[in-house]
């Protein structure tokens, strides 16, 4: 990793966790769930701590009912003030802060360090996504491995958001797979915006080394595995082995395909090394 590349990330995720939130209070439309603080300037009685209702609505002392969902913050706000002023209060100054976002919301699972639920705040895409969660967890957001992907899984109209979505349990019309490095790169068809509901499913980084094979199982991927350094992981050939017949199953766009594979050959995540029995 180069320090360049390390410094960029470092920063996207700085103004992600420091300038985020004020974006997000300025220009996040409220929504059903969401908690709010509404303070009334030198009337510390009418402080009040409220959830947006399910129907849209928050009510406030001598104003009633307002309809505040799709409301920005300086909206309510300044409806608030209206109502207020000049019948109860003489130049109302009215302040709102969000204490939870709960109306939209988007999770990251998988291969991250902080798995979870993120609040949407503000328009954003797959790589600060992910910053958010603390990159990934093994190999390095900042300059992902061959092959690293992440899995979009849109939410679809009347879904309950208040679980992420599993890649398995998914139709595939309703995942989009996107390149890690591609990203990173700025490509705006892999580096895709952030939409509410949507879960970011990074897979682990793994191969799998089977046949015969001393210790045949998963192994963890890193960058530049060559096919016998793989095998060597895997406790080396037996007996049986033919290693001139070893191959790889790969998966390229959804297909299954067998490479011919020689020992000093690189492999992808996700590989799986075959190593046939020898009939000689």
């Amino acid at each position: 990793m180069t320090k360049k590349i390390l410094g960029f990330w470092l920063v996207i995720l700085l103004l992600g966790n420091f300038l985020g939130v004020a974006y997000s209070q300025e220009d996040y439309r409220l929504g059903p769930e969401d908690e709010i603080e509404i303070r009334v300037w030198d009337h510390d009685d009418l402080t009040r701590k409220t959830r947006v209702g399910l129907d849209g609505n928050v009510s406030f002392p001598f104003v009633g009912e307002i309809k505040a969902q799709g409301l920005s913050l300086a909206d309510l706000q300044k409806e608030i003030e209206r109502r207020l002023g000049p019948k109860y209060i003489i130049d109302p100054r009215v302040s709102i802060t969000v204490l939870e976002y709960k109306s939209r919301k988007f999770f990251v699972v998988g291969n991250v360090q902080k798995p979870g639920t993120y609040p949407l705040t503000k328009p954003i895409r797959v790589v600060e996504a992910i910053s958010q969660a603390g990159g990934v967890a093994s190999g390095t957001l900042s300059k992902p491995l061959s092959g690293a992907v992440a899995i979009i899984i849109r939410a679809q109209p009347g879904e309950k958001l208040d679980q992420p979505k599993m890649p398995d349990k998914t139709p595939a019309g309703h995942k989009i797979t996107v390149s890690l490095s591609g990203a990173l790169a700025g490509d705006p068809k892999q580096n895709l915006e952030i939409k509410n509901g949507d879960t970011i499913y990074i897979p682990n980084l793994i191969y799998y080394v089977t046949g015969e094979v001393k210790k045949p199982d998963r192994y963890p991927y890193e960058e530049n595995i060559t096919v016998l350094m793989a095998v060597t992981a895997a406790g080396g050939f037996t007996d049986k082995a033919s290693p001139r017949g070893t191959y790889i199953i790969r998966e390229n766009s959804g297909l299954k395909e067998k490479v011919k594979a020689g020992m000093d050959d690189p492999i992808r995540s996700g590989d799986t090394i075959v190593v046939p029995e020898s009939w000689f």
